[in-house]
Parts: C-alpha cells; sequence; structure tokens
C-alpha cells in the first residue's frame, strides 16, 4: 500500500449523533479518523446522524444479535464496504454478521468493545455462538478498559487486544467564561442501575446537614423500568424532591452549561448481578474538559482516566459514605478544588479526539497486517 494513499475505513454505527453514548463516541471517532482516512459509514436506516462525514449510508438494521438483523447486516457490509482496506465495528451487535461479510470478502475486521455488550452471554447458545466466531475472526480488536478485556477473556477466546481510551472534543467541551460553579454535583448516562444513581442519592440524604444546599442533577432518558421506579421512591423517600432536577433530551449548549456550572461529576458506577458493567464513559473527559473534576469508582475504566487525588476521586461500589466523603472534600478547600481544576482540563487535553485519532491510525496498521496474515 502506497504511502500516500489513504487508509478506507469502513464504519459500523447506529447513529452519528449527541444522542446518546454510543452515537456521540461513533460520531466523534469517526469526525476525527476522517482528517487522516478515507472513511465511510453505515448507521441504521432510520438514524438521526448529524455530522461533517459525508460518505454516510443509512441502511442497517437495528443494532441486535438478533439472526434476521445479523443477516441485514452481512447482506449491507458485503456490498457497501467491500472496497474498504479495514471495517471496525463501533458497536458490539454488528460485528457477527460484519465478521462474516469481511472473511468473504477478505477484509481486515476489528471491533471496540466496550462493555456488558461484548461479554458472550452464559444463558443463550446462538449468540454465544455467533459471537465466538466473531472473535475467532478478528485478531485485534480495542477497548477503553482492561476490566472488559478481562470480562470478554472469562468466558471466550480472545486475540490481542489494545487498549485505546475514549477521547474529548475540546471544541464543544470547555470553560464557559462568566459561568461560577453552583453547589450542583451531576450525573450524566442512562437510568441503569450500573450507573449508581440510587447511591448518589443516598450519599445526598448523609450530606443534609453538611450541605444542605446542595443540587443534583441527572441527565438522563426516563425509562420507567423497575430501576427508574427504584429512584423515584428513593427521591421521595429520602426526601431529596427539591434537590434533584431531571433533564432528558437536552442540547449540547445545556449539557456544557451544566459540566461547568457543577462542582463535581459523579459516576458511582457498580456491577449488577445480571453481568451489566460500565465500560469507559466518555463523560469523564467531557467534565474535566469543562474544569470539573470526576467522583467514580474502582474497577472498570476509571483508573486510567481520574487520577485519585488530582483531577477527581475513587471510590469502591455502592459506598454512599465514600462518595459523601468525596463530594464534602470538593468543597473542603477552594485553593485544592482550583488545583483540581486545572488537573482536569490538562487530563482532557492530553485525550482529544484528534490525539485518538493518530492512536487509531496506527491500531488500523496493525489490524491490516495481522488480518491479512490470519
Amino acid at each position: 500500500m502506497s504511502e500516500t494513499k489513504k487508509i478506507k475505513v469502513g464504519y459500523l454505527a447506529p447513529e452519528l449523533s449527541s444522542r446518546n453514548g454510543w452515537a456521540r463516541y461513533s460520531r466523534s471517532l469517526a469526525e476525527a479518523v476522517s482528517a487522516e482516512a478515507d472513511v465511510r459509514v453505515l448507521t441504521e436506516r432510520g438514524a438521526q446522524n448529524e455530522t461533517i462525514l459525508t460518505d454516510v449510508r443509512r441502511s442497517l438494521p437495528v443494532a441486535t444479535f438478533g439472526l434476521k438483523a445479523q443477516v441485514g447486516v452481512f447482506l449491507h457490509v458485503f456490498w457497501n464496504l467491500g472496497d474498504r482496506d479495514i471495517i471496525h465495528c463501533l458497536v458490539e451487535p454488528y460485528a457477527p454478521a460484519a465478521a462474516l461479510a469481511a472473511h468473504v470478502r477478505g477484509i481486515p475486521i476489528t471491533m471496540t468493545m466496550h462493555g456488558t455488550y461484548a461479554v458472550p452471554p452464559k444463558n443463550s447458545a446462538i449468540k454465544r455462538l455467533i459471537m465466538r466466531y466473531m472473535y475467532s475472526r478478528m485478531p485485534i480488536v480495542t477497548s477503553g478498559s482492561a476490566y472488559t478485556e478481562k470480562k470478554v477473556r472469562e468466558v471466550t477466546k480472545l486475540g490481542e487486544c489494545q487498549i485505546i481510551p475514549n477521547g474529548v472534543n475540546l471544541e464543544k467541551f470547555n470553560i464557559l467564561p462568566g459561568v461560577k460553579k453552583e453547589n450542583l454535583i451531576l450525573t450524566v448516562g442512562m437510568l441503569k442501575a450500573r450507573k449508581g444513581v440510587d447511591t448518589v442519592l443516598s450519599a445526598l440524604a448523609e450530606l443534609k446537614n453538611t450541605l444542605p444546599d446542595l443540587k443534583y442533577s441527572i441527565v438522563a432518558s426516563d425509562s420507567g423500568d423497575a430501576f427508574s421506579q427504584k429512584v423515584h421512591a428513593m427521591i421521595k423517600d429520602l426526601d431529596l424532591t427539591s434537590q434533584v432536577t431531571f433533564h432528558e433530551n437536552i442540547s449540547d449548549t445545556d449539557l456544557v452549561s451544566l459540566y461547568n456550572r457543577s462542582r463535581g461529576f459523579v459516576l458511582a458506577a457498580r456491577s449488577t448481578d445480571d453481568g451489566a458493567f460500565e465500560g469507559f464513559p466518555m463523560v469523564f473527559y467531557e467534565a474535566n474538559a469543562c474544569g470539573t473534576p470526576v467522583i467514580t469508582t474502582r474497577g472498570f475504566g476509571s483508573e486510567y482516566a481520574i487520577h485519585d487525588g488530582e483531577n477527581g476521586f475513587l471510590v469502591e461500589p455502592d459506598s454512599p459514605k465514600q462518595v459523601a466523603e468525596a463530594i464534602s472534600k470538593l468543597f473542603a478547600d477552594s485553593v485544592q478544588y482550583e488545583i483540581m481544576r486545572e488537573k482536569s482540563l490538562q487530563e482532557a487535553k492530553n485525550h482529544t479526539w484528534d490525539k485518538i485519532a493518530k492512536i487509531l491510525m496506527r491500531f488500523y496498521h496493525d489490524v491490516i497486517h495481522f488480518g491479512h496474515k490470519h
């Protein structure tokens, strides 16, 4: 391959937008790589794509591991990405059929392992079988989290995994002039048990006497499921109604404002009984880029992004007491807090998407090299 010739990369993603984590990750990564490579993206047929990319094809079924969806994925990858040098599945459910299509076409393929969806299940033989095939066709994959890699290796054979963190767009997430910090903490993410909002609510209850004016904003879509009902019941039972505010479907402008106004960002993540766990949340660097330290739990992608006592605090899962103590520290020493803000900004600057794109290009060269050998 000529050194002057751009690598042709084909991506599979549900959507390119800011509506959820998958869509935001896919849009940010593909747009950043487009400065280095010839990029084509396949998205869901009904995707509400918001992107600067010009070669985007709405053709894929909804991202599931179902056999009907896999047939659709196979056909569209075979016909639309046959001229690519490499195929990269940006979400796990598209990967089994894409791996088969890539094999038929003779194209190296890789995927990003985000978290729960990357782990072959124990209770579904067909899904487990197609996922094991998927991994057998991918000699190299990537993940933002060594914990995700560990969970996958516990249940199936996996080749090389290169840890590549998520990035942040500093043109979008940054310090807003004139916006001051408030007595406010923030959580952004789906209202799911693995996000640990209930742990934060219990921490707020512990802080009622020492930080009575503390507010808590939760940016999340409310599905109305059992966990959501539990959260709303806790807010009422703990008398936190006046302190907690929910935000759904907010704009990036409003999200950046919340990041800037918040004293701290909290993600009290946990592994749940049904096997769900966090991968590498982009919200860490988004918060840091807005000068907001992060409080999060140990044990997933957190130790890479958050350095305890520097750009945030690390606590143990399911520990409202430790979350409360960490929140208190954000209010205890204004000089130390400003130092943490500066270190937060620096951590975000070290992980911009353009820097991550250059790492990805080296990764793609490895995949292409080993893929052809494989």
